[in-house]
């Protein structure tokens, strides 16, 4: 009996070496790797197609995908193919952005193994044409140093400047020049609008559906001198998205 217990265990053992074997070898030879299987409608024909997320790894000793695709097939074997941007943990969440009442397609990537920044890229499938949609982007964010050692924010032409207070960063302003000692502007600098860092799908209301929430970082001397970010709330209509509220937090 023990005999037998053992035999069947190292049977086991060797499966699962034989398995992760052809796992990597399929990894160094540029083989796609699965990542997830969805099952949903998302032509609105009222029947579910079945799209199956892949890649391929750099290499058997890496988390980053160099390609990333998605394999879609309908019920009436009509198939697509949807090509995405690379990096680290790829996901699809299916929600309706564009509100016409069918699920679209919004994928996220990292950009680096800290995942710090991250890619996006938006899909709809209705009436089975497959259609990218455009992200949203903040075209009017500006802000400059003032004397005193404050710095003025303007998220949109019509909106009143926020005034930030940078006076616990005023030995290095001054260091670099940008103020005396008594607070008063010796070079005149624009602050650093970087692009939006980060997306999410967030429910607007029950009868308006979702809409995207964005985080954009704002730095003032250079990349590093992270000041705060702007977040805004925005809500795709009439084929553009449109803004609800934009909010500076430090």
């Amino acid at each position: 009996m023990m005999i037998r217990f053992y035999l069947l265990l190292f049977i086991s053992v060797l499966l699962c070496i034989s398995n992760l074997n052809m796992t990597v070898a399929a990894n160094e030879n540029g083989e796609p790797s699965f990542i997830n299987s969805y099952e949903e409608d998302i032509t609105g024909d009222g029947l579910r197609e079945y799209f199956k997320l892949q890649g391929t790894l750099l290499s058997n000793k890496s988390n980053y995908y160099r390609d990333v695709w998605l394999n879609i097939s309908s019920p009436f074997a009509k198939q697509w193919k949807i090509s995405f941007n690379g990096g680290y943990d790829p996901s699809i969440q299916l929600i309706d952005l564009n509100q016409d009442n069918v699920f679209d397609l919004f994928y996220q990537i990292a950009k680096d193994e800290k995942k710090q920044q991250y890619d996006y890229q938006l899909y709809s499938l209705k009436n089975g044409d497959i259609h990218q949609i455009p992200l949203p982007e903040h075209h009017y964010i500006q802000g400059e140093f003032l004397r005193d050692f404050k710095i003025s924010l303007q998220m949109n032409p019509k909106s009143k400047p926020i005034m930030i207070d940078v006076a616990n960063k005023k030995n290095k302003y001054m260091k670099e020049n940008i103020y005396d000692e008594d607070g008063k502007l010796i070079e005149k600098k624009r602050i650093i609008i970087h692009p939006i860092s980060h997306l999410e799908p967030v429910l607007i209301s029950e009868s308006k559906g979702y809409g995207l929430k964005s985080s954009q970082p704002i730095s003032g001397l250079n990349d590093n001198d992270l000041l705060g970010r702007v977040e805004t709330l925005w809500y795709f209509k009439n084929d553009k998205w449109i803004i609800l509220t934009s909010d500076w937090v430090e």
